[in-house]
């Protein structure tokens, strides 16, 4: 029956995306595209997310609650009922006590709810969330969210916290999973992970990896990985990878875990000499470590392969800094791909920045050579990429794209999916044809996208300014069969 279903997917991705001759240029690709996508993001609380004939592209429906800025979007579907969704968000709708919020969908992103995260009050300090929205669901359809705090009087103590809830609207007070009232630490490029195999030995273990930055001179930094196995009420922290001494450095966390249990961990490293200090306009080496026992011990770090980082980490043509989260994902299916390690991210060729996954089918032992999303008629910006498996064991890609935009300067939300393990991407899917300007936005458009599998579509989350004064998150994606 599995079978059957992949070949049936499959079958619907091959109508969608090969049903264009080879060998046609980028721009008729676009204008055989054009017809299925609206010509901007709908208002929240309109029509459901749905198209049809299937395959088609979903509607961009605006997800956040609209007047102030709202950025970065990690999203995901509930294993138990793909109609749950669950969106984070740094939203300046909230108030001056916190910028975490969560918006949370029942009828598969007709509608959405808001959760702001609330503060945290010790005896010592109050800390205030803001920073790294977080977002998963283990394998009983228990939401949880979480994100970096830090102490309101800027004294850099910090910690990193989690809420829970069994119904997206009811959500338990925040516990801290890293950090506390005493450690004087900061916490930054935070990822969560939940294990929602119901088959695994570690089934609904909680794991949130992060860099530490150890006060009060900053000068030491170091990737972390915290665990629960009770649900959050208790954890422990491991240290992954040697102290970095300052200007070398760790970012940019992500994590996956497969169905076995095995937790994988990705990240960037810059080894911070002369004016090179933080991979400015240079090397970075994007890192990989696994945990076969629950996460009680890693291995030793090894390398993945190598990216260049744009001056600053700059978005060309703009002041936007352009984080390079080296998103993973592992092929949790019973196809001819199961295993198989998937990880995307952006690389800068001295012209413009490209997106690349790569893909191991040793359990991260060797990695394939970069395999581009885009074809290289796209020789515009392409960043803030993501990367989830279907459990088909289809490979979604989405990501920002100034393809359309002579100028290089505005972008889209594009997609691709890959059916042969990693090893090409059907022809590009274009989500929105309403354009977004990276310069409205006070120099700032957060840190990532998202991206998720819910039944048959592929949900793509993004920032999206075309219908609004500041920056939106944004829900759209591909509807398969």
């Amino acid at each position: 029956m599995k079978t059957v279903v992949r070949i049936l997917i499959v079958t619907a991705v091959a109508c969608l995306f090969g049903g264009i001759a080879q060998g046609q240029s980028g721009h008729h690709r676009h204008q055989e595209f054009r017809s299925f996508v609206p010509s901007a993001p709908a208002p929240a609380n309109s029509e459901p997310i749905t198209c049809s004939p299937a395959p088609c592209v979903l509607p961009p429906t605006q997800a956040s609650e609209g007047g102030a800025e709202v950025i970065d979007a990690p999203i995901a579907a509930d294993p138990l009922n793909p109609r749950h969704l669950l969106l984070g968000s740094l939203d300046f709708n909230c108030g001056p006590s916190t910028f975490s919020v969560f918006h949370y969908s029942q009828d598969g992103g007709a509608t959405w709810g808001v959760h702001c995260m609330p503060v945290i009050n010790t005896p010592q300090r109050q800390y205030i969330p803001g920073f790294e929205p977080m977002v998963g669901y283990d394998s009983n359809g228990v939401a949880y969210i979480g994100d970096e705090y830090a102490d309101n009087a800027g004294q850099r103590y910090g910690l990193v916290a989690l809420e829970k809830s069994s119904d997206g609207f009811n959500w338990s007070n925040p516990g801290i999973a890293l950090g506390g009232p005493n450690n004087h630490s900061l916490f930054f490029y935070s990822a969560l992970a939940v294990d929602a195999s119901a088959h695994s030995p570690y089934a609904n273990n909680l794991y949130v990896s992060a860099v530490v930055l150890n006060e009060p001179r900053q000068s030491k930094n170091q990737i972390v990985v915290s665990h629960s196995s009770d649900g959050g009420t208790s954890w422990k922290t491991v240290n992954v990878a040697p102290v970095q001494i300052s200007p070398a450095e760790d970012n940019f966390t992500a994590l996956a875990i497969g169905k076995n249990g095995t937790v994988y961990l990705t990240w960037l490293y810059c080894p911070g000499s002369g004016s090179d200090a933080g991979c400015n306009n240079s090397q970075a080496y994007v890192v990989f470590s696994k945990s076969a026992d629950g996460g009680n011990t890693w291995s030793t770090p090894s390398l993945m392969t190598i990216v260049t980082m744009p001056l600053d980490w700059t978005l060309p043509n703009t002041k936007v800094s352009v984080n390079n989260y080296p998103a993973i994902s592992v092929d949790n299916s019973d196809g001819p791909y199961a295993g198989n390690l998937y990880v995307v991210m952006y690389n800068w060729t001295g012209t413009y920045l490209r997106v690349q996954v790569i893909h191991s089918t040793d359990g991260g032992s060797t990695w394939s050579k970069p395999v581009p999303v885009a074809p290289a008629s796209a020789n515009h910006d392409q960043f803030f990429p993501w990367l989830s498996v279907s459990p088909m064991g289809l490979v979604g890609v989405s990501w920002l794209d100034r393809r359309n935009d002579p100028a290089n300067v505005n972008y889209q939300a594009f997609a691709a999916i890959s059916t042969d393990g990693g090893q090409s991407f059907r022809s590009n899917v274009q989500l929105t044809t309403a354009f977004s300007n990276p310069n409205d936005n006070n120099g700032s458009m957060g840190s990532y996208t998202g991206n998720t599998w819910a039944g048959p579509d592929f949900i793509a989350a993004w920032m999206d300014d075309s219908n609004s004064q500041y920056l939106q998150d944004v829900v759209g994606g591909i509807r398969l069969h």
